[in-house]
Order: C-alpha cells, then sequence, then structure tokens
C-alpha cells in the first residue's frame, strides 16, 4: 500500500524549516504511467522551477493538487501556520495500487477527503452578432436590385438595336455578299420556289458559315447581382473614372464579348472571319439578309438578376439531394474558387461530368466546354411558303428547332427571361418571342421581373417591363401585310403557350399560368369549382388555373360594390389583419378566451350587386354615420347625382338643399380607419341649382381675392415709398458730412475752412430754407412770398377777407 500523505507532528522542525511558498495541492494520485506522464507536463507547465524539501527530497507537485485536510483547531495553531508549516512524505508511484481491492480501497479513502479540482478557463470566440436589417434597409437594396435591373435591360435593348442596324446597313451587307461563294448564292436565290429549296439554301449557308468563321470568345452570359459589389465599395467617380472601371472588370474578367465601336469594326471582324459567339450571329444576320431573306436578329437578354442568388445551407439529406438542384440565379465562383471545397456528387457516376468554365482555364478550354451550349444570339428567317418564322442557329447549325435555344438547368450563366426579335430595317420592328423558346413561360416571366402585389394591382399599376415593351415595339407603321403576319405570330405563340407541357415538379405549379394545386393557393384564394382534375403529381390533385378563385371579407365585397347573399356560408375562414386599434383589442381579446380570431371570407358567386335606397322627395338616403357609400359608380342611389367638388356642402346649405357626403375610400390614420370623402350626393333635380350658385360664388370669391391682392400690392408699394423718403430726409437732415467753405476773392487763393458738425448744420439748414422760397413745392403749386410758414394768413389779410 502506498503511504498516505499526513500532516508533519514535528512540530519543531517544522518551525525551524525555512518558509516556503504556498501552492495549490491535488488530493488525486497518478495510478499508471500515462498519467504520471500528464502529471510531469503539467507540474512542468505550472510551475517551471521546484524547491527542495526538508528532508533534502524534491516537492513532488504533481498535475492535479491535494488541499490539507480541514483544521479542527486542536492543534494550537492557526490558518496560516499550519498552511505554512506543514511536510510532506515523497510518494513512490511506481508502488501504486494494482488490484481492484486496494484501488477500491485507495478510492474510499480519497472520497473522505473535500476534493477540490482545479480551475479550468474555456475562452470561446464569440460569434460576430449579424445585426438584422431593418424593413426599409431591405426594401431600398430590392429597390437598388430592380433599378439595375431595368438599366441593364434598356441598355442591352439599345445595344442589338444598334448592332441590328449596322446589320441592315448597305455597306456591311455589300461586303457580306461579297464572302459568300458563288455556288451558295445561286441555291440561295433559288429559296422562293419551293419550300425544299428554303430549307436546303439555309442549311448550305449554314454549313458554309461553321467553316467560315473562326470563334474567339463565348459572349456576354449572366452576372449575379454581387459580383457588383466592389463599384459600390469604391470611391468611383462614374464621369471621370471611365477607364479605371473598364480596367477593374478586365482584371476580375468580367468584360464579356467584343468592343465593337462602329459598322466599320464589325467589319473588321468579317474580313478577319473571327469573332465572339454573339459578333458570329450578328454578322451572319448581315450575310443572309444580303442574299435577299428577311431575316431578323433574335437575341436572349442576360440583365443582373433582380433577385438575391440562392444558396442551399441545410445539409442535403437523400431525400431532398434528388431534387435540390435549383434553376434560381446562383452565385459564380469567381476569383475566389476554393480548391479545397468539396465537389458535388455526380448524378450519375459512370457518367464523364460536364466541363464547367473555370477563371483559370484558357480560352480554347472554354470554348470546346462552351461549343454545344445553347447562344444567346441567333436569327430567324421568314418562311413564305409556310408563313411563319424559322428559327436558325448559325453556332450549331440547328434549323427550326426553337426549343433547342433554352438553356439547360445547369448553365448558371445563361437564363432565359426575355427574347427580342429585331426586323430588318433602320428602325425595324421589336418583337417579344420569349413565348417560342421558353420551355416554361412562368419560369422565364418570374426571371424577368417580380410580381406585382395585390396592393399594386388594386391600385392600376402596370408592370415596369409591360409599359417598356409598349414603346420599343414600334407598331407607327401602317403596312397591312406585317399586321398581318404579326398577328399569325401572336397566334402562333398562344398555340404554344397553350400546348406548353404540365411541369414535373411541385414547385414549378407555384403560379403557373394555366395550372395549380392546393398547396400553393395565397390566403384569399379557393378551388370553385373543384372539377376537372387534369392529373396528379404526389398524390395531389391538379386543377387548371381557371377554377382558382378570390375570396373577400364582406367589408371588402361592399368597396366593390357587392353585397352578401341572404343565407350564403363562408367558403374560407383566415385569420383577421389587425391594424386598427379596435381590430387590435378584439385580437387580444380572442387570444385571452383561448382562440384565434377569424373572418369569413366569400367568393363573388355568393355576392350580388348593391342596390341603394332611392332619393324620396329630395332626401338623400344616408348610412349610420350621415354618409352615403359611393365605393364605385353603381352604389349611387336612384334619383341622385354626385358632385365631386369639394367645399359645396356649405353652398347646398345656405340654399337648404339636403346632401350628404360621398364616402369613396377608406386610409388608415393612426391606427385608425378614417373614411376619404369626395364631394356630395343630392337630388337631381338640384343639381342645377347648386351649380349656379358654385359659379356665382366662385366667381365672387375670385374678384375678393383678386381686391385683396391689388390691395397687398399697394400696401406694400406704399411702404417701400415711404421708406426710401424718409431714408432721404434723414440722410438730408441729420448726416454728419463735411463740406468746404471758400470765400469769394478772385485775387487771393481760395481758402477751405473746417467748421464744426454744429454749425454746419445751422449753414445747411440756412441754405435749404433760402432755396426752399424759391422752389416749387410738392404737389405743383409754387409759393408765394407773401404766404407765410404753417398755413395761417397775416393777421392784416384776415380783416381785407
Amino acid at each position: 500500500m502506498p503511504k498516505r500523505r499526513t500532516k508533519a507532528k514535528n512540530t519543531t522542525d517544522a518551525s525551524n524549516s525555512t518558509p516556503r511558498k504556498r501552492t495549490r495541492r491535488s488530493t488525486r494520485l497518478n495510478t499508471d504511467n500515462g498519467e504520471t506522464d500528464e502529471a510531469k507536463a503539467l507540474e512542468k507547465d505550472n510551475h517551471p522551477s521546484t524547491k527542495p524539501s526538508d528532508n533534502g527530497s524534491p516537492l513532488e507537485a504533481s498535475a492535479p493538487s491535494t488541499p490539507p485536510p480541514p483544521h479542527n483547531g486542536n492543534d494550537g495553531h492557526s490558518d496560516s501556520d499550519s498552511d505554512d508549516h506543514m511536510d510532506w512524505e515523497h510518494i513512490d508511484m511506481s508502488a501504486a495500487p494494482t488490484t481492484a481491492a486496494d484501488m477500491e480501497e485507495e478510492e474510499g479513502v480519497e472520497d473522505e477527503q473535500p476534493v477540490t479540482y482545479q480551475d479550468v478557463e474555456v475562452v470561446f470566440e464569440a460569434p460576430r452578432a449579424v445585426l438584422k436589417k431593418s424593413k426599409w434597409e431591405q426594401a431600398y437594396e430590392r429597390n437598388m436590385r430592380e433599378w439595375l435591373n431595368h438599366s441593364h435591360v434598356v441598355l442591352l435593348v439599345a445595344h442589338f438595336a444598334i448592332r441590328n442596324r449596322w446589320c441592315s446597313s448597305s455597306e456591311v451587307q455589300a461586303a457580306s455578299l461579297s464572302c459568300v461563294p458563288e455556288h451558295i448564292q445561286h441555291q440561295c436565290r433559288q429559296h422562293e420556289e419551293s419550300e425544299s429549296k428554303f430549307a436546303g439554301a439555309i442549311k448550305a449557308l449554314l454549313g458554309w458559315w461553321k467553316s467560315y468563321f473562326k470563334l474567339t470568345g463565348i459572349g456576354p452570359v449572366t452576372r449575379a447581382y454581387d459580383e457588383f459589389d466592389f463599384l459600390n465599395s469604391q470611391n468611383i467617380n462614374w464621369e471621370s473614372d471611365h477607364q479605371p472601371i473598364q480596367q477593374e472588370l478586365e482584371k476580375r474578367d468580367m468584360l464579356d464579348g467584343e468592343s465593337i465601336t462602329s459598322s466599320v469594326d464589325l467589319l473588321k471582324k468579317l474580313v478577319d472571319q473571327s469573332g465572339c459567339r454573339d459578333t458570329s450571329a450578328e454578322l451572319f444576320v448581315a450575310v443572309i439578309r444580303s442574299l435577299g431573306f428577311d431575316a431578323r436578329l433574335v437575341c436572349s437578354l442576360q440583365p443582373v438578376p433582380y433577385r438575391i442568388p440562392t444558396t442551399n445551407k441545410r445539409p442535403s439529406s437523400s431525400s431532398s439531394s434528388k431534387t435540390s438542384q435549383s434553376n434560381e440565379p446562383s452565385e459564380d465562383d469567381g476569383d475566389d474558387h476554393d480548391a479545397s471545397a468539396p465537389k458535388r456528387k455526380p448524378k450519375f457516376p459512370l457518367r464523364a461530368p460536364r466541363p464547367r468554365l473555370e477563371p483559370g482555364q484558357d480560352l480554347d478550354e472554354q470554348l470546346k466546354a462552351t461549343k454545344g451550349k445553347s447562344p444567346t444570339v441567333w436569327a430567324e428567317v421568314y418562311n413564305p411558303h409556310h408563313g411563319r418564322w424559322i428559327c436558325v442557329d448559325p453556332i450549331r447549325s440547328i434549323y427550326d428547332q426553337p426549343k433547342a435555344m433554352h438553356p439547360s438547368s445547369g448553365d448558371k450563366q445563361n437564363f432565359l427571361s426575355c427574347v427580342l426579335a429585331f426586323d430588318q430595317g433602320n428602325h425595324g420592328k421589336c418583337v417579344d418571342v420569349t413565348r417560342r423558346y421558353a420551355l416554361s413561360i412562368a419560369k422565364a416571366r418570374r426571371l424577368r421581373e417580380r410580381e406585382l402585389t395585390k396592393r399594386e394591382k388594386e391600385a392600376g399599376m402596370r408592370s415596369w417591363w409591360d409599359g417598356f415593351y409598349h414603346r420599343i415595339r414600334h407598331d407607327n407603321n401602317n403596312n397591312n401585310d406585317d399586321d398581318e403576319r404579326y398577328a399569325r405570330e401572336q397566334e402562333e405563340m398562344e398555340r404554344m403557350e397553350s400546348k406548353e407541357p404540365m411541369p414535373t415538379s411541385i414547385s414549378a405549379f407555384n403560379n403557373h399560368p394555366l395550372y395549380a394545386l392546393e398547396r400553393h393557393l395565397k390566403k384569399f384564394e379557393v378551388l370553385h369549382p373543384r372539377e376537372p382534375v387534369l392529373g396528379r403529381i404526389r398524390n395531389e390533385m391538379i386543377y387548371p388555373r381557371s377554377c382558382v378563385k378570390p375570396v373577400h371579407t364582406a367589408e371588402t365585397w361592399m368597396k366593390h360594390g357587392r353585397v352578401i347573399r341572404d343565407g350564403e356560408q363562408p367558403v374560407k375562414r383566415v385569420n383577421a389583419r389587425a391594424v386598427t386599434t379596435e381590430k387590435k383589442r378584439a385580437q387580444e381579446l380572442a387570444k385571452q378566451e383561448g382562440h384565434v380570431l377569424q373572418v369569413a371570407c366569400y367568393g363573388e358567386w355568393q355576392t350580388e350587386n348593391y342596390t341603394p335606397p332611392p332619393v324620396i322627395d329630395g332626401v338623400v338616403p344616408r348610412n349610420s354615420y350621415g354618409r352615403v357609400d359611393l365605393f364605385t359608380s353603381s352604389m349611387l342611389p336612384k334619383g341622385a347625382a354626385h358632385i365631386p367638388i369639394q367645399g359645396i356642402g356649405k353652398i347646398a346649405r345656405r340654399l337648404g338643399i339636403d346632401f350628404a357626403e360621398a364616402v369613396v375610400d377608406f386610409e388608415f390614420v393612426r391606427h385608425r380607419s378614417v373614411p376619404v370623402t369626395n364631394g356630395i350626393v343630392i337630388a337631381k333635380e338640384n343639381k342645377d341649382i347648386l351649380l349656379e350658385a358654385w359659379d356665382e360664388y366662385e366667381q365672387t370669391e375670385s374678384n375678393k381675392a383678386i381686391e385683396k391682392h391689388e390691395k397687398q400690392v399697394y400696401d406694400r408699394w406704399r411702404k417701400l415709398i415711404l421708406g426710401v423718403l424718409i431714408k432721404a430726409r434723414l440722410e438730408r437732415d441729420y448726416s454728419n458730412h463735411h463740406h468746404p467753405i471758400s470765400e469769394p476773392n478772385a485775387s487771393s487763393t481760395t481758402t477751405t475752412t473746417t467748421t464744426s458738425g454744429y454749425e454746419s448744420f445751422l449753414r445747411d439748414r440756412h441754405r435749404d430754407e433760402e432755396s426752399s422760397s424759391h422752389a416749387v413745392a410738392g404737389g405743383g403749386f409754387v409759393v408765394e412770398e407773401s404766404a407765410a410758414g404753417g398755413g395761417f394768413l397775416p393777421e392784416d389779410e384776415e380783416d381785407d377777407l
């Protein structure tokens, strides 16, 4: 058995020993070699220098230290003395207990002693607090993304409109025609004879162009919004720092396409027989137009997305990994690509993965990787034999395959959201042909622009793209053939949209223009009727979009001029939206009672038009608040007239005409619902009388306003003139200027004497009085010499009168 550590009983030896520094002591013993090594390591860290004990042996300080037994107060020493004057025996660690009984006995003995563990301080680096952005900051950033997207769309449309104009110029077409071999020209002259010769000429031209023009670049691609953050972080002057911005974009490899500033530069690309993908398609349009074809320049706009790129932060599970791939805009790897990041597991392990563009790849490798990808610029040729436009891809030599222009789901640099076609001519018509090439028109519209909110729709707001497209489509020409061609094209695209295949994923049904699922219904939407059922997806029934009907509360239907029929039951109940103070109090009371405050919703098929009571004997019917509800024109009472003039009620009150204010809407002010009035409602027979009185009142008020204005003008002029006169008199009478005095002596020199200010004042006043006797007085009358000052006649003259 190893010796236990005991307190030294020889107090004399303890008192004679040199005092030692108090250290923390452990109660636990290391029982194996591994623990002994750890104890030595900790001893070396905690106590680099070890003092020898009284008996000459080194002081043992194991890693966990043991405190002395509690002082019972019987040995006559204080706590400080007992701590300082204690001796410890050296323990041989090799004699540790080896049997289970010894270990249990040792543990039992140790458990009797109070155990004190050494303090361990663990420091964790607190994560940086990410402050949540306020509602206004989020709205501002959302608006910034939308403005950037709209600005980029406008610039791209202008860019392709200029390129289309260059392709229609006579110089470019003449040079393009000279490059085409003679046998292809001869074949193209026969394209109007038959359908087969038309298709053969186009395919022959595609084969020749593929071998003639060499690709040297990938062309424009989609850039995420986050890639342009460096423009916001730097203080860049957009007017003077154009070159530094271009250099920064070149450094980040963000300049897509080629810089072509004129049609001459475009011709140089044709002569050099090389260029990027979009330049190749534009020159092909110029070549095919020079051969007599009616061709369009078609471009798939690649603006900066208005949405933040989506990132999947959750770990993919076995169920979600199969459908985790999303077509939403995502962040490009850019220059911060991490080679050590885990690679995506291939969907098909035995299939070679598709090549992906990396910033470090050479241009040739990038061209090989993108050779089979969908382009962003191509051509359309009008087929007179079938009366429709044919899709032509000069990059991949594809003829009449419009759906092949849609990019693959894995291509994160090409999104088909808006496809425009530019007709031939300097001011060619711009046509939206997105429906012809999109696999899902609903998805294309979501990528193009956000959907308007319910409040924006109710306010009659129009989407930005609809307004912009209305201005650029150029419907000013009066060509009947073009109008018929445009009408046939629109009918064709509508048929293609109606024949669009049903989506294969649940997320694609959300806001789909043709199909709907019950899970995607909004708060105020229901399915009515619940037939026909077009199919099922994951045991969910698919309904046509026409079955989705809006529902509203009784108050909302009243604003639409409709009321609920008697005996109708609500088709849906939704949680009440507490905006006013009254609604909030009702919501709190319902919460205290243990239920949620809900409101009943009804469909339009459960309502009827509101019929107000008529006007009887000139008395206008009113509601409980003394007003007339006039949210729509159909709510006007029979025999009544609405006069939307503010302030005309006081004239009706003077004439004794019965009237009531017209409530046209409600607005929320300080958590209260306040009615919005617009004019009054009176009996129809009193309308003319009231309007005549109003005109007379307006004329009178106008005259009063003119007179008041003239009086104010005259008062201001009087005040101004009086101020000038008073200032002039004060300067003349009380100024302190010094005037020179000259003596009239011709023989002597003129001497100037300076008098005091008081003498000068008296002299000037006397001079003014003398000169005033010969001056003309104000008013145009000459002052007579006999007239005395003060305006009174002399006494002798009064006697004569």
